[in-house]
């Protein structure tokens, strides 16, 4: 476990840069945590990059946030945990409660509508590059044609019972987790 300021600092600055920069939030900041903490810092390879983007979407909370308190605790114990915690939630508490105060005077505004528009389309792009992402580093980490199979069925399957059946989420998350905690113990995941 890495000690000390440097660390801490760095730490807080690349998550402040996460946060300053990760519009949309939740899936579509995937692709900005990978540069920084894989890419750029080496703090995680790849193999475990995918872990925390698992246990980051199924834990409550954000993505961002549970992923910076992960490499931060990872890294430095809970002071970092905290630091990098905190440098990620700067940013978008910041920007909010100005946007909050804001809208009120400008939401009518058309310059304001486009922009949040534009920002509509960014955040798809993000969350598509995600996507691409998460299936490039599936493919490359399981072997098995049957595994690939086996998530595009239970992505249909969310889909589907949220769309079709009209059910609440969580009962095809809960059904998608047991799938993979059934694959995982008998050795298929």
């Amino acid at each position: 476990m890495h000690q000390g300021y440097p660390l801490l600092l760095e730490l807080f600055l690349r998550f402040l840069k996460i946060g300053l920069v990760g519009f949309g939030g939740g899936w579509a900041i995937l692709p900005i945590i990978e540069r920084e903490i894989v890419e750029d810092a080496g703090w995680l390879t790849a193999e475990e990059y995918y872990d925390l983007v698992a246990i980051a979407g199924s834990t409550p909370g954000p993505v961002a946030v549970n992923a910076a308190t992960y490499v931060g605790y990872k890294l430095a114990g809970p002071l970092g945990a905290f630091i990098a915690t905190m440098g990620v939630v700067l940013p978008p508490f910041t920007i909010i409660s100005f946007v909050a105060y804001s809208l009120g005077f400008a939401a009518g505004n058309r310059y304001v509508q486009a922009l949040i528009n534009g920002l509509k389309g960014a955040v798809i792009g993000l969350m598509t590059l995600a996507l691409l992402s998460m299936l490039t580093g599936i493919r490359s980490s399981m072997p098995h044609l049957y595994q690939i199979a086996a998530i595009i069925c239970i992505a249909l399957f969310m889909i589907l019972t949220v769309t079709v059946l009209k059910l609440h989420p969580i009962i095809p998350l809960l059904i998608s987790a047991l799938i993979g905690v059934i694959l995982g113990l008998a050795g298929l995941w």
